[in-house]
């Protein structure tokens, strides 16, 4: 009889790099385990994933935005008992909790009610940047909570983050591990060769340098500085143009930048995309201008697409570039020199092939197949 895995998870709405690594991971396990999606939100446009499916519908049950601390905490207490009411009709023999709210909430309750299930949290972002002003206590509760013992192992998807937590978190060593995230590079390149309907006058035209990004529209992604980088690019090479795919809270701030800086005849937003690897393949250079990233999902499926990347320094994406060596890297928020490396790197056709050809070779290193291997070995060791 097959043992039962939960992942809680905030949502696996199609746009966000854990959910993405969620549902391909749900996928992979299936064969050796029956998985279960227990989400807070649920979203039409969700990640295909394998295993039965429970939400709180929590983003669909909201009634209106201003709502007291009183309302707050019955809110939390409510979500507390929905949530160890489907684990307890699920009886899962393993719970794996993705991202740090989710794992805040789920620690609470297994240290709460009791349970016995082993839990593993994932961390997939750096939490003294990422909640260094917005909800800056969340590092005390993370410093106070991931040691805790109804935490069996802490899964980062970077070595810098692995690190981080130790250091700055002061959690055990032996408590936590690396595992990459993981793509399927097979997978990728069958359906980067899918024919383009839009655009053809753009994504065909060989004279055109195509700069790329795939990502969720919020400030960490540092789209600002890449707008700005790209008109001084614009006055160097004419001829170039810039493609956003993805959406999120910010377009309209973006898309009020992208008019001031008066890029909207360059400045392409393809907004969300099920397939972004037909685009990718088909541009020249992919462009990562993160202020913070845990490691970087879509790196690793620009490789597997064979596109050139530059990338901010901004933990994972210098171990998936390893300092370089596959990919240009920038110091982050600086627009002028992002500027300079997207002139030099569109101008040199030998450094974007020596780049294009390491690509797929790179993405194999992170083959979904190998990360799966590691991810069972843990699973085994903390059901055992």
């Amino acid at each position: 009889m097959k043992k039962k895995i939960l992942f809680i998870i905030y949502q696996l709405k199609i746009g966000g790099g854990a959910e993405k690594v969620a549902s391909e991971l749900s996928t992979q396990l299936s064969d050796n385990y029956e998985v279960s999606f227990l989400t807070l939100n649920d979203f039409k446009e969700k990640y295909l994933f394998d295993g039965k499916y429970y939400t709180l519908k929590e983003n669909l049950n909201q009634k209106g935005s201003r709502i007291n601390i009183f309302m707050k905490i019955k809110h939390l207490l409510l979500r507390f008992i929905k949530i160890y009411k489907a684990i307890k009709s699920i009886s899962p023999d393993l719970m794996i909790s993705f991202m740090d709210l989710t794992n805040i909430n789920a620690i609470f309750i297994k240290k709460f009610f009791r349970i016995k299930s082993p839990l593993i949290i994932t961390v997939h972002c750096n939490p003294k940047i990422v909640y260094r002003e917005n909800m800056r206590f969340l590092n005390y509760i993370i410093k106070l909570l991931y040691s805790s013992k109804s935490v069996n192992k802490i899964v980062t998807i970077s070595k810098e983050i692995e690190n981080i937590l130790e250091k700055e978190y002061l959690i055990d060593r032996d408590k936590i591990i690396t595992i990459y995230n993981g793509i399927n590079p097979k997978k990728i390149k069958n359906l980067k060769d899918e024919v383009i309907t839009e655009y053809r006058e753009i994504f065909d035209n060989d004279k055109i340098i195509k700069f790329i990004t795939v990502g969720r529209f919020c400030e960490e992604k540092g789209y600002e500085y890449l707008i700005k980088a790209f008109s001084e690019v614009r006055k160097q090479i004419p001829e170039s143009k810039l493609i956003l795919i993805g959406d999120g809270p910010l377009y309209n701030t973006i898309k009020n930048l992208i008019k001031k800086e008066r890029l909207e005849k360059d400045i392409i937003l393809l907004g969300l995309r099920r397939n972004p690897f037909k685009y990718l393949s088909k541009s020249d250079i992919f462009i990562l201008s993160s202020i913070t990233e845990g490691l970087g999902i879509v790196i690793l499926e620009a490789l597997a697409c064979e596109i050139p990347i530059i990338s901010t320094d901004c933990v994972g994406p210098k171990e998936i570039l390893d300092n370089g060596k596959y990919g240009l890297i920038v110091k982050k928020m600086d627009s002028k020199e992002l500027a300079e490396k997207m002139i030099i790197l569109a101008n040199d056709k030998k450094l974007l092939n020596l780049y294009s050809n390491q690509s797929f070779k790179r993405a194999e290193f992170f083959d979904i197949e190998k990360i799966t291997d590691l991810w069972r070995n843990l699973i085994n060791s903390c059901i055992n």
